[in-house]
């Protein structure tokens, strides 16, 4: 998984990451931003799960949410739990492909992604 951040025209911190993991890239900016308080539930949530206190854990955002499973973390988009079928969606001209909808990764890469958002939006 490879990543990059960078500010937008207006300074606002932006995250873009290699293909196959885009998911991961609109929850960062989208979701989680600039909230310090969130970033760092976040990071004690995964301490948690390494040291085996938790087994899964649910965060849900507006459009996205985030399952943790001991060694994962996956963000999927909400939308494709709605209950819309697919004539539905294809009438509001919803087009996800699965790299936006849905990214997994080990949450040893997760963790060091996050820090490193957080030592990024804290310049």
């Amino acid at each position: 998984m490879e990543y990059q951040f960078r500010r937008d025209l207006i300074g606002l911190p932006e995250a873009h990451f290699s293909m196959g993991y885009e998911a991961m890239a609109i929850w960062l900016t989208d979701e989680l931003g600039i909230n310090y308080q969130r970033i760092n539930f976040v990071l004690s949530v995964v301490d948690q799960l390494k040291a085996k206190e938790r087994w899964e854990f649910e965060l849900e955002g507006q459009d996205y949410q985030l399952t943790f499973s001991r060694d994962q973390a996956t963000v999927r988009a909400s939308l494709l739990d709605s209950e819309m079928d697919s004539e539905e969606m294809e009438d509001m001209d919803c087009h996800y492909y699965d790299s936006e909808s849905s990214s997994s990764c080990g949450l040893d890469d997760f963790k060091t992604m996050l820090h490193s958002w957080q030592e990024f939006i804290s310049q």
